[in-house]
Formats: structure tokens, C-alpha cells, sequence
């Protein structure tokens, strides 16, 4: 058990942390330490990229890179997150990439901002590692690199026999420094180590375009003190006229960030230009600057669309490299946002049924998805195969074609904080306890009305149709968990039914040779394992192979220390499924009032029983686990919870708001 601290310890950490950092010495010593070292004088490129790596990263089987750093912050756009730090790799190794910018295209609220947070918090907590040490010329407002004071023609020696790369030249201010306080001693100049941090102003830059922007650019550049303007040596005027302390100076070894790229004036945009294309920032009538940084800018589709229609524009978008950032497309990972948006949220009082934020987010992922090209295929189909779900006949195969033909899919559809929203206008009505999955899908279509960029995307009787996609799915959801409830511990028995199929398989894989003979046991094994496969399509020729992929995959899982249920492998999931769930027939009589007294009471104690399980193991309240119950019992003999007619509206069958009652009240 941890001690508790004291009052003492927390105070003398506090001052420790203060000093920490607080290295400094001279330009010899850190040359001596760069030789030891040579990653010390790495570009901020690099420095980017270690820092993301520092943070760990997993192979899922079959599936993107999965990078730690993201993990818990970004969710459903692993695609996308790679082709990202893909960029940052190749901008390590000082490939041209580097001088371009980075620009992450979306519709609001996909997680732009966050990714780009998500990094700088990282490089700030690199910094403030060993690895991640980074020294400067003390007192220099650009954090200048030290190596900037060696000569050009000593550079090729250093890179060759020790290498070392440098690039980049003095700032004036450090060079008059150089000249006038040291004579030209290099040796004797000043250094420190930095911490990049943001609210401190230091590797972090950050502006905010608006259309109302000034034509001034030295919020970007620096400004100047005219009063140093007057004099004759160039040299002295330019270290101390300029000032350095624009956003682009701050952000020199580190990151710029750029938000609202295209709102900026064009000013603000030549000065990206010149960074991006020279690593310069231009100092009026007094040459340059060099920087080094990342340049990372964001932006939605309409304001990028209308940049790349100036002809002016041609020089600037061919240093642009944009990588889309769409609105997730899996419903499971849009339930992860929701959570992660309630996780400070004030709702103690309104609980949330279970399967309601399931419900918002298939609506959600719904009005994202293109319509699929794929002859029988539907969106819920196509909904499913995104969230990793079997759906027979299709395969892995038919995904990715599907995101060939869809380039952009996610770039439209409505967005999780309108969800969060809507969300909460239910959560304010008075008087409510418990938030039902309908309830919060009535809110979100009444709310369309509200958002105008909606109306313009779709068509009204595209999201009616959406609103009645979403409850068929309700539907489906709502029997399962029922069926899940049915009896005592399913989760324990459908992970020993996976248990016992996986030891089957790694028998079957040890000897599966058709020259080694088979007996008894091994024929009743054969039996077990068939009545898995055959229910989700594995036919009798490709057996052999499934069972081998099987493997793979849980060695693959057990390798990386990730514990394998029966969730973990939607196939798996899907046949044991199938052999532990009652029928919906048997769900249907069970949850069915009977006609004869003397028949209710077993019928009242297994729906008790239903009820307890689903408030103690599943998270239900009293309110949602009697209306699950009573939804099933409607919706497993077929009867409908919504009409839509001639798709002009939503006609709801189903209490909203429904309210807890004793279970001798209940007629089905």
C-alpha cells in the first residue's frame, strides 16, 4: 500500500520540479555532450516523431498500427493517425516531406484540434525526459541550437566523422551576442536546456485565424522597436530592433500550430510560405531568420476548396500535404467519444440506459456512411462490416473496396458534439431519471431542424430513413441483450465454450496432419469445433484454414499481453452466440404474459430474474431494465416502435419516457 504523502514531501517535490531542468553550462560542454550523443541535435521533425514513439505502439493482427499515444483520446481513425505519424517519420529522416505542411482536413468536431493537442502534450512531456533533452543558446527568445555556431566549412567534418548533422544559421540576436559580449569565443557561450511548453511560450506556437484578421503579420513574425530602427551597423539594429517574439519565432524547434488555415490574410499565409519553402521568416528590410519546425495547420473542406480556386494559391498548395481527419465510421468507437465527452459531465443525477449511447452513435455513424455500391448490401450491413461484425457473405475484402470507392466517406453526417447536445436537451427535461435509447434518438432528429448545414448535406427523407435504420437496430440490440440475460452468467459460459474450442484448435494444429491418425476423442473434438464453425459459414473444405487463422490471431493477442474473450474475434463472438442464446421464439414466450393465472407465476419470476440480472451485471436501472423488457416483449412479436409515413416524418409507437412500474402491472 502506498504511504500517504506529507505536507513536507509535496512542497520538496514542488521545488524539485522547479529546477529540474535547470542545466546550463557552455557551448564546449554541450558540443563534448552532442559528440557522446548525437540525437541531442535532432530537428523538430524528429523530434516529433520520438516523441510519439516514445509513447509506445501495437500491431493489432490484421489491422493499422495502433499508436499508444492516441490511445484513449482519438478514436476510429487509425487509418488516418498513421498516414500522420507515417508523415512525421519521413520528415525524421530529413526527406523533403519536412518542408511541407502538414494540414488536417475535416468537418467540425472530428478531432482535429485533439490530434494536434494530443501531440504537442507529448512533445512537451518528451522534452522533459532524458531522451527527449533539448539544449539552447541561453537567453536566445528561438531557443536557438548551439550547433548553429559552428562553421560551415567545419560542418561536413563534424556530420562525417561523428554524425552530426547541422543546419541553420545564427539569429541576429544571438550572433551580435556572439561578437559583441564573447569577442567571437564560441566556446564560451551560454547554454541551457529547454522544455517545450505552450503556456510558457516556448517550441509551441499557436494562432487562430479569423476573416477579420489585420494585414499586420507580426503576430507571426515579431515585432519591432522602431526606436532601434536608426544607426548604421546592420548587424546591432537587427538584434535589437527585432524582437523575435511572433508565434512563428516561438514555435523554432518545435511545432506551429495554425488553426483556421484558410481564414488567415494573405500576408499570414506568405510568411507560412517562406517558413515552409525556405525555413526562413523574413525580417522587414533586414534578410531572415531560419527556423526549424512543423508546421501543422487545420481546416474544413469549404475554406481549403475555395483556397485551391485562387490562382494565386499555386505556390502555397504545393506545399501542403493534407491528410483528412473524417468523423468516425464504427460504432463502437463513437461510444468511446461519448463516454470520453461525459467523463467531467454533471448527469449523477439522469442515468443513462445502457444501450443508449449504442443507439445515438449508430444514428450518428448512419448519417456519415455513403450508401454502399454493393448489390444486397444495406447501410446497416455496411454499418456492421465497419464495426467489425460478421455479416455473411461479405469479407475484409469487400471493406476495403468499400473504402477505395468512398475516399471521403466520414467528411460529412453530423458530429459528435451535436450528438452531446442533443444529448443533453434531454437530460435537462424535468422530472427525468433515466435517459432511454429513444429518447435521445427522437432527440436527435427533432434537433436536425436546428442545424442548417445539415438540411443543406441531406435530404430530409434520407434521415427519416435513418431514424428507421436505427431502431431496427435498437430492435436487434434489445432482444440480444435479453437473450443475454436469459440466464445466470452467460459471459462465463460463452468464454469456457471459447475456452474449450480454442484447446481444440491447438490440438487440431499439433496434429493435423492427414498422415497422422485420428481417434476417438479426436473425432468428438472434431465434432465440437464443427458445431462452432458451421453456424457462421466455415464449410468443411476451408476448415483447416480457419482453424489456422484462429491461432495466429490468439497467439498474436497473448504475444502483446491482451487478455483473448469471446468478444475479441467477431466470428468467435458470432458463434458462440448462436449456441449459448435462446431462441427468439423461447425469448418471445418467455417475456409473453400468459393467459392463465396459474402460469404468471413462473412467468413473474423468470422476468424478475431477467430484471435483477440485468440491474446487478449489466448497469440497467429500474426505470430501462423495465422498459428493455417490456420493448423486447413488443418488438420480438414483430410489432413496431416507429411509423414513418411516405418518409415525411418520424410517428413514435413507444413511450419516449418511460417510467418505472411494478412488475404485477405489466401486460404483454
Amino acid at each position: 500500500m502506498t504511504s500517504k504523502l506529507s505536507i513536507e514531501a509535496i512542497l520538496a517535490e514542488s521545488e524539485r520540479e522547479v529546477t529540474r531542468f535547470d542545466w546550463q553550462g557552455t557551448f564546449a560542454d554541450y558540443l563534448r555532450m552532442v559528440i557522446r550523443n548525437p540525437s541531442l541535435s535532432r530537428l523538430s521533425h524528429a523530434l516529433v516523431y520520438d516523441a510519439i514513439m516514445a509513447e509506445g505502439t501495437n500491431s493489432p493482427p490484421n489491422r493499422d498500427p495502433v499508436y499508444e499515444l492516441f490511445d484513449g483520446e482519438i478514436f476510429g481513425l487509425e487509418r488516418h493517425l498513421h498516414t500522420i505519424v507515417q508523415y512525421f517519420a519521413a520528415g525524421a529522416q530529413r526527406l523533403e516531406v519536412r518542408k511541407r505542411i502538414l494540414l488536417l482536413l475535416g468537418p467540425p468536431a472530428s478531432g482535429k484540434s485533439t490530434v494536434v493537442d494530443v501531440i504537442k502534450r507529448a512533445v512537451e512531456r518528451y522534452t522533459r525526459t532524458d531522451a527527449g533533452a533539448v539544449y539552447a543558446i541561453r537567453g536566445c527568445p528561438m531557443q536557438e541550437e548551439p550547433l548553429h555556431l559552428v562553421p560551415d566549412h567545419v560542418r561536413g567534418a563534424l556530420q562525417e566523422q561523428y554524425g552530426i548533422y547541422v543546419e541553420g544559421d545564427l539569429c541576429p540576436r544571438c550572433l551580435h551576442l556572439l561578437r559583441s559580449k564573447y569577442g567571437g569565443k564560441a566556446a564560451e557561450m551560454p547554454v541551457e536546456r529547454v522544455v517545450m511548453d505552450e503556456h510558457e511560450a516556448i517550441g509551441i506556437g499557436h494562432y487562430l485565424a479569423t476573416n477579420a484578421n489585420p494585414t499586420d503579420a507580426s503576430r507571426l513574425v515579431g515585432s519591432i522597436d522602431e526606436a532601434e530602427m536608426n544607426g548604421e551597423d546592420r548587424g546591432e539594429i537587427a538584434a535589437k530592433a527585432f524582437r523575435l517574439d511572433g508565434e512563428l519565432n516561438i514555435a523554432n524547434r518545435g511545432i506551429m500550430e495554425f488553426v483556421e488555415m484558410f481564414k488567415a490574410d494573405r500576408h499570414m499565409l506568405n510568411a507560412l510560405l517562406d517558413l515552409a519553402q525556405g525555413q526562413v521568416i523574413k525580417n522587414l528590410r533586414f534578410g531572415s531568420v531560419y527556423a526549424d519546425e512543423v508546421i501543422i495547420g487545420h481546416s474544413n473542406e469549404g475554406d481549403f476548396d475555395n483556397f485551391v480556386a485562387e490562382v494565386t494559391s499555386e505556390a502555397l498548395r504545393d506545399r501542403i500535404i493534407a491528410v483528412q481527419v473524417p468523423y468516425n465510421l464504427r460504432v463502437q468507437e463513437e461510444v468511446k467519444i461519448y463516454q470520453k465527452m461525459m467523463r467531467n459531465s454533471k448527469l449523477e443525477d439522469v442515468h443513462l440506459a445502457p444501450l443508449m449511447l449504442p443507439v445515438a452513435s449508430t444514428f450518428a455513424t448512419l448519417t456519415r456512411i455513403e450508401d454502399p455500391r454493393k448489390q444486397g448490401m444495406s447501410r446497416l450491413d455496411k454499418l456492421h462490416l465497419y464495426d467489425g461484425q460478421l455479416v455473411t457473405p461479405y469479407t475484409d475484402q469487400d471493406i476495403r473496396e468499400m473504402q477505395r470507392q468512398h475516399p471521403t466517406e466520414g467528411m460529412t453526417g453530423i458530429s459528435p458534439r451535436y450528438v452531446m447536445n442533443r444529448i443533453g436537451a434531454v437530460a435537462s427535461i424535468p422530472d427525468i431519471s433515466c435517459i432511454s435509447p429513444l429518447a435521445a434518438l427522437d432527440s436527435l432528429w427533432r434537433g436536425l431542424g436546428e442545424n442548417i448545414s445539415l438540411e443543406q448535406q441531406e435530404t430530409y427523407a434520407r434521415y427519416v430513413a435513418i431514424v428507421a435504420e436505427t431502431v431496427k437496430e435498437f430492435n436487434e440490440l434489445a432482444i440480444k441483450e435479453i437473450q443475454r440475460a436469459f440466464a445466470d452468467s452467460f459471459e462465463e459460459s460463452a468464454n469456457m465454450l471459447l475456452e474449450s474450442y480454442l484447446a481444440n484448435v491447438e490440438a487440431f494444429m499439433n496434429g493435423a496432419s492427414p498422415a497422422v491418425p485420428r481417434d476417438a476423442s479426436a473425432a468428438a473434438d472434431e465434432r465440437d469445433m464443427r458445431e462452432i464453425e458451421r453456424p457462421i459459414g466455415v464449410k468443411e473444405m476451408n476448415k483447416n484454414e480457419f482453424r489456422g487463422e484462429i491461432a495466429r490471431t490468439v497467439a498474436a493477442w497473448k504475444q502483446r499481453g491482451w487478455p483473448f474473450t469471446y468478444e475479441s474475434e467477431p466470428r468467435l463472438k458470432a458463434a458462440i452466440e448462436t449456441r449459448l442464446f435462446p431462441t427468439k421464439r423461447l425469448v418471445e414466450r418467455g417475456l409473453t404474459q400468459p393467459r392463465f393465472a396459474r402460469q404468471r407465476v413462473e412467468w413473474s419470476q423468470r422476468r424478475n430474474s431477467i430484471k435483477s440480472r440485468l440491474q446487478s451485471a449489466y448497469g440497467y436501472c429500474n426505470v430501462c431494465s423495465e422498459d428493455l423488457i417490456d420493448y423486447t416483449a413488443h418488438v420480438v412479436r414483430n410489432k413496431g416502435a416507429v411509423k414513418t409515413p411516405k418518409g415525411e416524418g418520424v410517428e413514435w409507437q413507444w413511450p419516449l419516457y418511460p417510467k418505472a412500474a411494478d412488475s404485477s402491472e405489466n401486460s404483454n
